[in-house]
């Protein structure tokens, strides 16, 4: 099937119809590139959950204390409190004690969950490297440039993420 394309004196190149085709594409790039990393993950042993989709790409890799992972996620802290639950419970993180504040709990990557971040850079690297294949490397570098100031534009710098589909 062909694309085609609009042009200047088409009525389908007008910038609505283009910001439409641009929000669609980048849907369809968005669920591939997830659906390719999720794969990729799966093929390494990680099956991940819902939970995994929201905290893994907000957690730092030092961790963050419960209430800083709550407001960074845009969540109560109750619902933190059972998405780290669930991670717990598959062995991905553990919550210790806080070094500035004993009373507070720290979440932080256990030995899995560091494997899985090892896991999720190599799949990262290895999906960037399909998409530059098709495109070029300086295309592809510029590519993400653009996307990541559009996004920091229109979603602010601490936007929340959710990287693995679910």
């Amino acid at each position: 099937m062909s694309r085609r394309r609009a042009t200047e004196s088409d009525p389908a190149s007008s910038s609505s119809h283009q910001a439409f085709e641009m929000s669609r594409h980048l849907m369809a790039i968005a669920t591939s590139a997830r659906q390719r990393v999720r794969d990729r993950l799966s093929e390494r042993g990680h099956e991940l959950g819902p939970a995994s989709t929201q905290v893994f790409p907000n957690l730092p890799r030092e961790g963050l204390g419960m209430t800083e992972l709550a407001a960074r996620l845009r969540i109560t802290l109750q619902r933190t409190g059972q998405l780290v639950q669930q991670l717990e419970e598959a062995g991905y993180v553990e919550r210790v004690p806080d070094e500035k504040d004993g009373r507070a709990k720290r979440v932080v990557y256990s030995r899995k969950g560091r494997r899985l971040l090892a896991d999720i850079d190599e799949a990262m690297d290895e999906l960037s490297e399909e998409l530059a294949a098709v495109v070029g490397k300086r295309r592809f570098d510029q590519l993400c440039g653009t996307l990541e100031e559009l996004d920091r534009a229109l979603n602010g710098e601490d936007a929340p993420l959710r990287l693995f589909g679910g």
